[in-house]
């Protein structure tokens, strides 16, 4: 409490002093404050501070009761386990034994949790996702355009969170959120939402994959059809060099395939020779020309190599992999919070504030009061 300054007013003319002493009357300064008067004044006007602080805080419990609610609901993600992408795996890896690309299980699991962060992170895929959503056309079904556009930009920025892992909190998982009128919706939102994105990271990864996939069959078939075509081509000129060599012998009158030399010693004709080739004789080169026409074309072993690998290749452009790209590390629903109203909070808060006005009321009445009397 304040020291109170007390002093003497002198006794006005006419008055006399009291028979035991000196009569003194003491008054307050001014700017100063005598709080056990405050009190006693606060006290004698308990009723107006009960009344202001009674309608505040009623007030305060009718917004806390009736204004929209808003929950929150989160889930922790990371990368996907081998049981989770099995079928994608295995397609994978049958793709690999014939381009040898590696099909390392954990840097395919990393690559599809990767793509799977850039997605659910886009403001695309928020904007377009939270337009198709049933409750997003319920809260905005009474908005003009320009209204409904704030409103969803604000969904997708605030109300649909996706975070990295916080370095602060020492949590090694990716983050993802969504916001609702209620904890059910929220729930409803999220697993729609993830589960959207994982199937638009599969869609566009067997995309890629199948069109790699057809350009490799279509090199592997190319290759192969080069070695045919070169394979028949050398028949072709072949048969036509002997049909050649076989009319000069008949019109030569070569049957037999022998000549002598100036030494007498016989002399071998090699087949290759194609200039002296009609010396090899007519019956020969019939011989010839009939086991050619007759006989299939021996192939190399790389286009036989190439049958096997498009046996193995042409198959995996039927099969459809499913795959999860994540895995929760908390899943939605095991942390709901209520973000607003806070009711106990708002209560307290308008409990203290009707007090405060009431108490202030009482001062300002009572400071009207003294200065009118003054």
């Amino acid at each position: 409490m304040s020291e109170i300054s007390q002093k003497p007013l002198n006794v006005p003319s006419g008055h006399t002093a009291n028979a035991s002493g000196p009569c003194h009357t003491y008054a307050y300064d001014n700017d100063e404050i005598d709080l056990f008067e405050l009190v006693f004044r606060l006290w004698e006007r308990k009723g107006l501070i009960v009344m202001v602080t009674l309608v505040t805080t009623l007030i305060a419990g009718i917004y806390a009761f009736t204004a929209k609610e808003q929950w929150t609901v989160k889930a922790y993600v990371s990368p996907p386990q081998m049981a989770q992408f099995d079928d994608y795996l295995q397609l994978r890896r049958a793709f690999a034994r014939v381009s040898g690309i590696n099909a390392d299980p954990q840097a395919i699991a990393n690559h599809l949790f990767s793509r799977f962060t850039d997605m659910v992170s886009s403001p695309n895929e928020k904007l377009t996702y939270l337009l198709e959503t049933a409750y997003v056309k319920q809260q905005t079904e009474s908005m003009d355009p320009q209204t409904k556009r704030v409103w969803l930009t604000e969904m997708a920025d605030k109300g649909l969170v996706a975070s990295p892992p916080d370095e602060k909190k020492t949590l090694p998982y990716f983050m993802v959120s969504v916001s609702a009128n209620n904890p059910d919706m929220a729930r409803v939102l999220l697993v729609n939402y993830v589960d959207r994105i994982n199937e638009k990271v599969i869609q566009q990864d067997d995309t890629e994959f199948r069109n790699n996939l057809q350009a490799m069959i279509l090199a592997r078939k190319k290759e192969q059809l080069d070695i045919d075509f070169s394979l028949q081509a050398d028949r072709t000129n072949q048969l036509a060099n002997l049909t050649r060599s076989r009319s000069t012998a008949q019109r030569a009158g070569i049957k037999d395939y022998y000549a002598n030399s100036a030494s007498n010693g016989g002399t071998k004709i090699e087949l290759a020779n194609s200039v002296h080739q009609y010396m090899l004789g007519e019956n020969f080169l019939s011989a010839e020309i009939n086991s050619l026409i007759e006989s299939p074309i021996v192939y190399p072993v790389r286009y036989h190599d190439i049958s096997r690998e498009l046996s193995l290749l042409e198959p995996l452009l039927q099969q459809q992999a499913t795959a999860q790209v994540y895995r929760y590390q908390l899943s939605p629903g095991d942390d709901v919070k209520k973000d607003r109203p806070k009711k106990a909070l708002i209560l307290v808060l308008g409990t203290l504030l009707g007090g405060m006005m009431g108490i202030g009321a009482v001062l300002v009445t009572d400071g009207i009061a003294r200065y009118r009397r003054s």
